[in-house]
């Protein structure tokens, strides 16, 4: 009998003992920025949380979207050992751009939303916020969001990272992040769409609740993507110094310096689950896709007559 308790007791110390090493071990990895391995994982593609569960530890860690991403590219790290939540120091992991966001909120707030920022991989929409500035917490030099963007999205990524993911709405589509008083200088929430190709992100004040609609397809990227064509001029063309109107409005003549309305494209490229898109010139303008003014910032070069 005092032989199979000795022996008992052995076990059951070799047991403590190999389940201290393997939290320790897990620690020290994920504090290294590595996965736990000694542990049962399980992950959850609704919120995208994966979660570990070791003898005496438990850990999570929430992506972005899949469970084959880094632990470096993870938000939300928690390590439990029996009760005690042990932090994982924030060095484990790496942001490439340490700073906070500085922000105001516009006094009279229009009903729709307004598309920020847009390019091939991400879509920006805020709604009663302005003046949405990043400010550098080495440099303390600051920047207009906008102008950041149009460098480098991933900027998108250290963003997320900084705020707090407090959950999903009721159906699942949107993830929910919020900041705290020490990111900026007024609390705000981001929506994040969690559907099939549709990443859309939506910044909005601290309180406001999301639209309805806001994680359906919208197809406005058109107006954001689109770039102006010119084809090349056939030399049988006539004379180039032959100034062209091709457009009218109540107020203004708008007129080329040669004839080129015809050679004149405006397109766009094949972007979430939509085709390429080319229209002539004057498709464009008397269909009212884009506006005059929207051609000029793309570069469209014209002279403005007045009538």
């Amino acid at each position: 009998m005092l032989r199979i308790l000795k022996i008992l007791r052995n076990i059951l110390f070799i047991f403590i003992l190999f389940g201290v090493f393997t939290a320790f071990f897990d620690y020290t990895r994920m504090t290294n920025g590595s996965e736990p391995i000694f542990n049962i994982s399980t992950y959850n593609e609704i919120n995208h949380i994966e979660n570990y569960r070791g003898l005496f530890y438990q850990a999570s860690r929430r992506t972005k979207a899949s469970d084959h991403e880094t632990l470096t590219d993870s938000g939300d790290i928690k390590f439990i050992v029996l009760t005690k939540n042990i932090n994982i120091p924030n060095n484990s992991i790496e942001k490439k751009f340490d700073f906070n966001m500085k922000i105001n909120k516009k006094d009279v707030c229009s009903d729709n939303s307004l598309l920020y920022f847009a390019d091939e991989k991400v879509k920006i929409y805020t709604y009663c916020l302005d003046d949405l500035s990043i400010v550098d917490n080495n440099t303390n030099k600051e920047e207009i969001l906008l102008s950041y963007l149009k460098k480098d999205t991933t900027i998108v990524d250290d963003l997320i990272q900084n705020m707090y993911f407090t959950g999903l709405n009721h159906d699942g589509t949107v993830e929910v992040f919020k900041s705290d008083d020490d990111y900026s200088n007024e609390k705000f929430i981001m929506y994040k769409c969690n559907k099939p190709y549709i990443d859309d992100i939506y910044l909005v004040p601290n309180g406001t609740p999301i639209m309805d609609d806001f994680c359906t397809y919208k197809d406005d990227d058109f107006r954001f993507l689109s770039s102006i064509e010119e084809e090349k001029k056939d030399s049988e063309i006539s004379d180039e110094n032959k100034k062209e109107i091709f457009y009218e409005d109540e107020k203004y003549y708008y007129e080329f310096d040669e004839e080129k309305k015809d050679r004149i494209y405006v397109s766009s490229p094949a972007v979430r689950l939509t085709p390429e898109k080319k229209y002539t010139l004057m498709d464009v303008l008397n269909n009212k896709i884009l506006t005059i003014d929207e051609l000029k910032d793309k570069g469209l070069k014209f002279n403005v007559i007045e009538k």
